[in-house]
C-alpha cells in the first residue's frame, strides 16, 4: 500500500483516528502548509471529537494533499512510498487464536508424557532397544521445539494489540520474496518425487539432489528475510509452510549440513547486533537479537546431534 492509498482509506474511514492524520499531515505536507497549520494542529486535544475545529482543519488540510498529489504525483513523492500495514487482531479472534494453541499445547504435552514414559522404560534394555530410542527421541525432541514455538506465539497473543503480519502487510520486495516461495514449493515436491524414485539410476539422482538442495537454500533464506522483517511487529500469518527437512536421507544430510553453517553464521551475524545494541542503549533490539541466537542454538543444537547420531551409527556397521 502506498502512503496516497493510506491517505486515501482515511479520509474515507468515518472512523479516522486524528493522530493517523497528524502522521499523514507530518509526512506528506509541503512546507507552506507546515508552517501555517503544524502549530495550531497539534494544540488539539487529545483524541478531538470529529467536529472539533482542528480536526476539520485536519481534514481538508489533506483532502487538498490527496487531490494535488493525484493530480500531479511528481510535487508529493513521499505520497508513492510503500508503507507496512499490519491487521490488528480483534478481541475474539485473539482469544480463539490462544485458546486453540492452548488446547494443542495441552496435547503435545500429553504426547511428550507418554513418549518420556515409552523412552524411561526401554532404558534398561538399551542395547537391544537403541533404534525404537533413536525414533522415539527424535520425535520428542521434533514435539519439545513444536512446544516452545506454541509457547513463544501464546506469549505474543497475550499481548494486548497484538497484530497479525499477513501477505498483504509485506513490503513490495517481500511479497516477491513470498512468490518465489510459493514457486519453489511444488518444484522441489516434484524433485523430491523424482529422487525417490528407484527406477531413475543413481548417477542421474545426484545432480537432482543437488538442484533440490539449491531450490531449498533459496526458500531458506527468503523466509529468514520475512521472519527479519516481522521481528516487532506482530505474529506472522501466511499460508505457506516453512521447509522441513527431507525425508530421504541422502537430501537430508545434504539439507543439514547446510543448514548448520547457516546457524552458525546467523549466531555470529545476531551476537554482532546484540552487542552494538547493548552499546546503543537499544534493548528492545538487544533481546530479540538475543532471543534470536537462543532459536539457532536450539535448533544447531539438535542438527548437530542428529549428525552425531548418524555417523555413530556408521562407525559401528563399518565396525561389525
Amino acid at each position: 500500500m502506498t502512503r496516497l492509498e493510506q491517505l486515501t482509506n482515511w479520509l474515507g474511514n468515518r472512523q479516522r483516528i486524528y493522530a493517523d492524520g497528524i502522521a499523514l499531515f507530518n509526512c506528506l505536507a509541503k512546507p507552506a502548509m507546515k508552517e501555517k497549520f503544524e502549530k495550531y494542529l497539534g494544540s488539539a486535544p487529545e483524541n478531538p471529537h470529529a467536529f472539533d475545529p482542528h480536526f476539520t482543519q485536519l481534514v481538508n488540510s489533506l483532502t487538498r494533499i490527496e487531490r494535488e498529489a493525484k493530480e500531479a504525483p511528481s510535487l508529493y513523492p513521499s505520497a508513492m512510498d510503500e508503507v507496512i500495514v499490519a491487521k490488528k487482531l480483534s478481541e475474539p479472534d485473539r482469544k480463539i487464536e490462544l485458546e486453540s494453541r492452548n488446547n494443542t499445547i495441552a496435547s503435545l504435552q500429553n504426547e511428550i508424557t507418554e513418549l518420556t514414559e515409552r523412552l524411561a522404560s526401554l532404558e534398561s534394555d538399551a542395547d537391544a532397544n537403541a533404534d525404537e530410542i533413536s525414533e522415539l527421541q527424535s520425535t520428542f525432541d521434533e514435539k519439545m521445539t513444536e512446544l516452545t514455538t506454541l509457547r513463544n506465539e501464546v506469549d505474543a497473543l497475550k499481548q494486548p494489540g497484538v497484530k497479525i503480519v499477513t501477505e498483504e502487510s509485506l513490503t513490495p520486495s517481500l511479497r516477491k520474496a513470498y512468490e518465489r516461495i510459493k514457486e519453489i514449493t511444488p518444484l522441489y515436491a516434484s524433485l523430491h518425487a523424482d529422487i525417490a524414485n528407484s527406477d531413475i539410476p543413481a548417477e542421474e539422482r545426484k545432480p537432482l539432489a543437488e538442484e533440490l538442495c539449491k531450490l531449498d537454500d533459496e526458500r531458506r533464506k527468503l523466509w529468514k528475510q520475512i521472519d527479519d522483517w516481522s521481528e516487532g511487529k506482530g505474529k506472522i500469518d501466511l499460508t505457506e509452510q516453512r521447509p522441513a527437512y527431507s525425508d530421504n536421507s541422502i537430501v537430508r544430510g545434504i539439507e543439514i549440513a547446510r543448514q548448520i553453517k547457516r546457524l552458525k553464521q546467523n549466531i555470529t551475524n545476531s551476537q554482532a547486533a546484540a552487542d552494538k545494541a547493548e552499546k546503543d542503549g537499544r534493548k528492545v533490539v538487544q533481546e530479540n537479537a538475543l532471543a534470536r541466537i537462543a532459536g539457532y542454538k536450539q535448533e544447531l543444537a539438535t542438527l548437530e546431534a542428529e549428525i552425531a547420531e548418524k555417523q555413530e551409527k556408521q562407525g559401528e556397521n563399518v565396525s561389525g
